[in-house]
Order: structure tokens, then C-alpha cells, then sequence
């Protein structure tokens, strides 16, 4: 069932990035790796006091998790990563966004966060540096 599931969000996100997204570029350091990813946007909220503002992230990445290849190894977005959007040259730096508070009650900070309950897409948060 559960390679019936994976393969149903694999065909599914290839038609969303077709038609809402496209080819970027993850880098780390001196290390890269081309995806092909889908963009949205995340809305959340930042208490300053007594007054809360909702913002939102300048453009989420969503793209399969195992994409994110280092050295031959898996591993998971952090902050200061790097993404750029082929096709228009856009710059994003990868940034934790503060979440709803977890179980014990403190504000978690997440850069990137799983899209189905298997993880098999993550959504990376980011903000626009250039272009």
C-alpha cells in the first residue's frame, strides 16, 4: 500500500512543478544538486508583545526528499543553505520559520517540514536574497 501511496505523490508533484515550478539549484557550500521542485508559500505568525503579525516565507521549495544529495549521502535542508531558481536566476536563502509551539510549549524553529505523514516531499522554507 505503501508503494501504491509514494508513487501516486511522486506523480503528483511532477505535474505541480510543471505547472507551478520548476528546475532549482540546492547548494551547500561548494556542493549542488539540481531538483525539480514545486513553489508555494508558508503564512505564520511572529508575536512581538502584545501585538501578532502574520508574515509569510517569500517562496517555499517543495521537492522529494531523497533529491537532497551531498557527497553521496541523504541529508535535510539548514539554515544558510542556498537555493536558485534556474529559469529566472532568483536567489533564496534557506531560514528556520517559527512554529506553532510543540508539546512543551516553546516556539520550535524549523527550516523545512515534511509534506505527506511518510516524508517523501519536504516544503523548504526561504526568503529572497537576490534577483
Amino acid at each position: 500500500m505503501l508503494d501504491v501511496f509514494k508513487t501516486a505523490i511522486e506523480l503528483a508533484h511532477q505535474a505541480a512543478s510543471r505547472v507551478a515550478g520548476g528546475t532549482i539549484v540546492y547548494q551547500r557550500g561548494d556542493d549542488r544538486v539540481s531538483i525539480e521542485a514545486t513553489f508555494g508559500r508558508t503564512e505564520y505568525q511572529v508575536e512581538t508583545g502584545k501585538v501578532v503579525r502574520l508574515e509569510h516565507t517569500d517562496r517555499d521549495f517543495i521537492f522529494q526528499a531523497q533529491s537532497l544529495f551531498f557527497d553521496g549521502k541523504l541529508t535535510t535542508p539548514k539554515k544558510g543553505d542556498r537555493v536558485t531558481i534556474v529559469e529566472s536566476g532568483e536567489v533564496f536563502d534557506v531560514f528556520p520559520v517559527r512554529m506553532s509551539p510543540a508539546i512543551s510549549g516553546q516556539m520550535t524553529a524549523q527550516c523545512f517540514r515534511a509534506c505527506d505523514p511518510h516524508g517523501y516531499l519536504i516544503r523548504v522554507h526561504t526568503k529572497q536574497v537576490s534577483g
